[in-house]
């Protein structure tokens, strides 16, 4: 994560927080969400399923980082409320279908 720089605090959740970022050298800015590595078995299927989703409706994943305390992922970043709701409703259903 040393590649990346942290601006503000987009939403937090229970168990994560998301971040609005770049990578260093880079003027385009992602989201980028700090989640608690106890929760590496939900991230690994979140990234596993989202990792080839090419859909106008779904955010895009590009990387993750895992840190001793902390899973980042690196998503493209919504700028609309619209656009971030149908997101992340979107990845919330696919990963719903993924556990059944």
């Amino acid at each position: 994560m040393e590649n990346f720089i942290l601006y503000e605090e987009l939403g937090a959740g229970h168990n994560s927080v998301v971040y609005k970022g770049r990578r260093k050298g880079n003027l385009n800015y992602v989201a980028i969400k700090c989640t608690d590595k106890t929760k590496k078995s939900e991230i690994t299927n979140h990234v596993r399923l989202t990792q080839d989703l090419d859909h106008p409706n779904i955010a895009n994943f590009y990387e993750w980082y895992e840190t001793s305390n902390h899973l980042w992922l690196v998503v493209e970043l919504c700028t609309g409320q619209k656009d971030y709701k149908v997101s992340n409703h979107a990845v919330s259903v696919c990963c719903h279908l993924l556990t059944v």
